[in-house]
């Protein structure tokens, strides 16, 4: 009699192992890495050479993780396979890390040491958060953990955003010290525990609202629907108090990006969000309408009376001629750059209010390579997860992060979203932690895949080592 035994075709052998809850090694230490990228409150303060900087949590948490999971054999082996795979976005970012690490001999050749230490601070950071990736792929190895990562890592966004949002009522004390408060007083915006800039809440809130979404859509409880609902619209009010445009822009990628993925589901939610917000703010009371329209009017409605419709963007394309004259009187930075975080002996501003052209002016033609190639594989892999899968709750996570990343794209035209900047602190490493959990699904199925061997040539080859 023939056994009736089903025989597990390549994707059915991938599904199969994915779909367990079996863990290989603990997620705690990348919860701990997670949560800790969203508390950039200083722990200490220190002075070094005349320098002052700060401790805080997720300096220790990156170290941690990496000691730890770098010890594990496991985890160990998917590095090396990461980094020598060309298929995935990682393989850029290690390129980029190795150019960031140059770059600083090259800021040292032109400044001197003069900024030295920030410099390595902000290096370090800087490629911690773009390692993260590396840690991601190697630990989120199942569908649970995946929706677990998924999941955390948008009620993170959704708390700060509520106190935020406390903070825009004036019913929380601004939590971060004077001297961070004075820097960008100015913005006079609610920043919960985030970096206190109007842009990096502001991006963070608008890749909320769109998880959410996708979160939303995922979620089988209506009281955990409403939740989620409820937390949206306080995450699309929150950028408002603090009257960044960065935020607003970025909905010029987030919109058509939902038009293209044709999704006719995510209408209802989206026409909830539209309409919750317009009537939260139209009745909320006065102490929400009042400064939603007091920072309209600073930040919009007062720079056309005062400046023209140019007070909107003048003030970045200053900054834009400034390094086109810059590269003109120079061309060699084309090649070298300015080094890693040294753009501001060169401009007169901190930062080219640009991602693109602050890659290219940092690390060069060649580091702009690379940059944007990160980009558009990362953009591909985000893509081919919500075209390859046959999950529905992983291709509407694939779906919505991608139009979160969307959104990004279009903030970094008009400031450094995914970069090294200290106002910004750990946007990058955010970021990096959602866009490589969006694409782990897609690894683990091809790594699984790749491991499977059909039965019967599995019992061929037994037969023939019993034959010798």
């Amino acid at each position: 009699m023939e056994s009736s035994e089903h025989i597990l075709t390549k994707e059915e052998y991938a599904n199969s192992i994915y779909y367990r809850k079996r863990r290989f090694v603990t997620i705690t230490p990348l919860v701990v890495l997670l949560v800790s990228y969203y508390y950039c409150l200083p722990l200490g303060r220190f002075s070094v050479g005349g320098f002052d900087s700060d401790f805080r949590v997720f300096d220790f948490a990156i170290v941690f993780n990496f000691v730890y999971y770098l010890s594990n054999p496991s985890i160990a082996k998917e590095f090396s396979i990461l980094s020598n795979a060309t298929a995935w976005f990682v393989r850029w970012y290690k390129v980029l890390s190795i150019l960031v690490v140059f770059s600083i001999l090259i800021a040292l050749m032109y400044s001197g040491s003069s900024f030295l230490l920030p410099t390595l601070i902000r290096a370090f950071r800087f490629v911690s958060y773009m390692m993260t990736a590396f840690l991601v792929f190697a630990v989120v190895r199942n569908k649970s953990d995946f929706i677990f990562f998924f999941q955390l890592t948008f009620w993170l966004m959704a708390g700060v955003g509520f106190i935020a949002f406390l903070q825009g009522l004036g019913l929380l004390p601004n939590f971060w010290p004077d001297y961070w408060r004075i820097m960008y007083s100015e913005n006079d915006a609610p920043v919960a525990t985030l970096s206190p800039h109007h842009k990096h809440i502001g991006v963070i809130m608008l890749t909320g609202v769109c998880i959410g979404i996708g979160n939303l859509m995922i979620t089988r409880s209506v009281i955990v629907k409403i939740a989620i609902g409820v937390m949206c619209l306080i995450m699309f009010t929150v950028p408002l108090f603090s009257g960044t445009r960065t935020y607003m822009l970025g909905f010029v990628g987030v919109i058509p990006a939902i038009l293209i993925l044709g999704n006719s589901r995510a209408v209802i939610p989206i026409a909830v969000m539209v309409l919750g917000a317009y009537f939260f703010l139209q009745y909320s009371g006065d102490e929400i309408t009042s400064r939603v329209e007091n920072k309209f009017n600073e930040r919009v409605t007062g720079r056309i009376e005062k400046l023209g419709y140019g007070g909107l963007y003048e003030e970045r394309t200053v900054i834009y001629f400034d390094i086109l004259r810059t590269i003109t009187d120079k061309p060699y930075l084309l090649v070298t750059g300015t080094g890693f975080q040294n753009i501001q002996n060169f401009i007169a501003a901190n930062g080219a209010h640009n991602n693109y052209l602050q890659a290219l002016m940092e690390l060069g033609i060649g580091g702009l390579f690379v940059f944007v190639s990160f980009l558009i594989l990362l953009w591909k892999n985000l893509w081919r997860v919500m075209r390859v899968s046959r999950d529905k709750d992983i291709v509407i996570i694939a779906q919505y992060t991608w139009v979160a990343f969307c959104g990004v794209l279009v903030t970094m035209f008009v400031g450094e979203t995914f970069w090294g900047q200290a106002a910004m602190f750990t946007l990058a490493g955010q970021l990096s932690f959602l866009f490589s959990l969006a694409v782990t699904p897609l690894y683990w199925l091809k790594r699984y895949a790749s491991a499977y061997v059909p039965r019967e040539e599995m019992n061929r080859d037994e037969e023939v080592v019993a034959s010798k």
